[in-house]
């Protein structure tokens, strides 16, 4: 498969953005992208990486990866909607970071941290949003090598998935453990995928007493499972059972999916060789509406791909960040805005600058939601957001 992240450095003439712009389009309905302010400069650093970003009312936080021996994990918090942003906290030996902004005020995150040759386990860090007095746990160390790891809380408790080198490929596991500490539960076994390094689809979300998985194994179906969170002080977690929300092959899976809950609306967004794909469930992910195709490419075998980076929810408000790149250079973010469960969108070029990493979600200004977006570009992680 042809890999957009690898290939697409070079810029376009306007008369090939024109080009594929028209492609965007003719998929959802043409809409004026958002006003934003200008960006503000997070971190600049050479071969920076952005790697996360979490919104919730007026606070957000956004963490990268940089260069060290190995890699060493950033983070910043604002408490202002981003207009101010506090001091760095760092994490070395570490990366592939993840966060969850839980209960208003507290930061989760979690990151791959080497402690050997070959040996990275994932560990799992809370604090305050301030970026003060971080504690770190190791989630499930083995002598192995775990990576990409993703975080949600979920009521009394936060839930935690990665991947663990196996052979070939990875098996997928997610932990849990009480926000007040006392360890994480044994690691739950999603299954084994061998194809994995190619695409890559594990990630979690939670609000209220519910949590969510989604993920493909090497079948290619997405599959989605999730577990309902009880009171206090023990916050029992009971499991139900795994769903099939999209169909997949081995040759094209669903992948690289993300999602995003709020209440009791689920939203998930993926990849398949022909198109981008959605669907929403509004009870918490019991049930599920049609599948919703979003954009047609021809990705796989093709000189023209775009691939979802990040999705957010408020109300009946969903939005995703996707990138499209084309094979003889060039490419640019465009933002899907649906308010009806994407059985009409819109569709919008938000840059023609392309980069690989744009997550977008929703702050509060002035007790009003705006849309926000984390996004790199060669050498600075920035953020704006909605004017």
């Amino acid at each position: 498969m042809w890999n957009p992240f690898v290939t697409h450095r070079r810029s376009v003439g306007s008369a090939g953005l024109a080009t594929l712009a028209t492609l965007v389009l003719a998929t959802g309905a043409a809409a004026a992208p958002p006003d934003w302010t200008a960006p503000r400069n997070v971190r600049v650093a050479t071969d920076i990486s952005l790697t996360d970003a979490d919104f919730s009312n007026r606070n957000l936080a956004i963490s990268w990866d940089e260069p060290d021996t190995p890699r060493t994990v950033g983070m910043r918090t604002s408490v202002d909607s981003g207009s101010n942003f506090g001091p760095t906290s760092w994490f070395a030996n570490s990366r592939q970071s993840a966060m969850d902004i839980c209960g208003g005020s507290e930061l989760n995150a979690v990151m791959a941290h080497k402690i050997g040759p070959g040996n990275w386990f994932i560990e799992h860090a809370v604090g305050s949003i301030d970026g003060i007095g971080f504690v770190t746990t190791p989630v499930a160390p083995t002598a192995g090598k775990q990576r990409f790891p993703d975080v949600a809380c979920a009521g009394g408790r936060v839930f935690v998935s990665w991947f663990e080198q196996e052979g070939s490929g990875d098996r997928l596991f997610v932990a849990h453990a009480r926000r007040t500490g006392g360890g994480f539960s044994q690691p739950i076994n999603l299954g084994f995928d061998d194809e994995t390094e190619v695409f890559s689809s594990l990630a979690v979300a939670g609000v209220d007493d519910m949590a969510y998985a989604v993920f493909h194994k090497s079948s290619g179906d997405l599959r989605f499972k999730r577990w309902s969170v009880g009171g206090g002080p023990t916050f029992p977690v009971a499991a139900h059972p795994i769903q099939v929300i999209a169909p997949g092959t081995i040759n094209d899976p669903a992948s690289y999916a993300v999602i995003a809950a709020s209440g009791d609306k689920v939203a998930v967004s993926w990849f398949r060789c022909d198109a981008l794909y959605a669907r929403v469930s509004n009870d918490r992910g019991q049930t599920w509406g049609p599948i919703q195709r979003l954009l047609r490419h021809g990705g796989c075998d093709g000189d023209f791909v775009a691939v979802q980076r990040s999705i957010a929810i408020h109300g009946n408000r969903i939005v995703i960040a996707y990138a499209a790149a084309s094979a003889f250079g060039g490419g640019w973010i465009g933002l899907f805005r649906t308010g009806n469960d994407f059985a009409h969108y819109s569709d919008k070029m938000i840059t023609s600058q392309y980069h690989s990493e744009h997550l977008v979600g929703y702050v509060r200004v002035g007790g009003v939601s705006k849309l926000a977006a984390a996004f790199e570009r060669p050498g600075v992680v920035r953020f704006r957001r909605q004017i």
